[in-house]
């Protein structure tokens, strides 16, 4: 059954689409029919809304509801993934798309010393935004994370007060393993290293604001692979 993520939206008994994107999206890309089942979420609240489409005409769509879903897809942690920029946007958009469906509520592209220079324009982060929606749909979560660009790695402690602060790093020394860490907080800060991991500079900065290195395993796992390991890891397990 085709989800959709419709914002802002009262969920009466009818419903009525005239946006034309949406109208297109359900006549031209899906061709749904009469009595055809589509699920609709609005990206704030746990709940599936099915409707059964009953009438179709040159500009509007019309549906029934049928039933009112209340769900549990969302993670009771609130991962927020901080990821050095990787050398793709192909990259990029892979970890998009995996860290929705772990279960991320927010996600930091930033620049850090190593990183490859990518000019993100505010076309690609409209691109970026429907790539979110679009693996929400398909995943069956209900939150859109957000999504952050920060030009510099650069942070005070102030803005993690309280919060868990996991720094991912290639090198064992003075680090802990993923299973030791403790959930001290449910605001858990996920750093992750570009290609060439994160500069000396970096890792005493991150050090000076009291976060925890991990060293996940003597085999180093790619870049846009270490955020959808370490958030469902720590998804699946126990409060402390």
């Amino acid at each position: 059954m085709q989800r959709i993520y419709l914002p802002d939206t009262q969920f009466s008994e009818i419903l009525e689409i005239t946006q034309k994107e949406l109208y297109h999206q359900l006549t031209r890309v899906l061709r749904a029919r009469v009595d055809q089942e589509v699920i609709f979420f609005d990206g704030i609240t746990l709940q599936d809304h099915i409707y059964v489409m009953v009438h179709i005409n040159k500009n509007t769509v019309s549906f029934r509801r049928k039933e009112v879903i209340s769900k549990s897809s969302e993670l009771y942690l609130e991962l927020t993934l901080y990821q050095a920029l990787p050398n793709k946007f192909e990259k990029l958009e892979y970890i998009m798309q995996k860290c929705v469906e772990v279960g991320y509520k927010k996600i930091v592209f930033f620049s850090s010393e190593r990183s490859q220079k990518l000019i993100i324009s505010e076309n690609k982060k409209q691109r970026f935004q429907k790539i979110l929606i679009e693996a929400v749909e398909q995943c069956g979560g209900n939150i859109v994370p957000e999504i952050e660009f920060e030009s510099s790695f650069l942070w005070e402690s102030k803005e993690f007060e309280k919060e868990l602060c996991i720094v991912c790093h290639t090198q064992w020394q003075s680090s802990k393993h993923l299973s030791e860490i403790l959930l001290s907080s449910i605001k858990i800060n996920i750093f992750v290293w570009p290609e060439g991991g994160f500069s000396e500079k970096e890792i005493i900065h991150f050090q000076e604001l009291w976060m925890q290195k991990i060293f996940l395993w003597e085999r180093i796992l790619r870049s846009e692979t270490v955020g959808e390991v370490v958030g469902f890891y720590l998804g699946q397990k126990k409060e402390s």
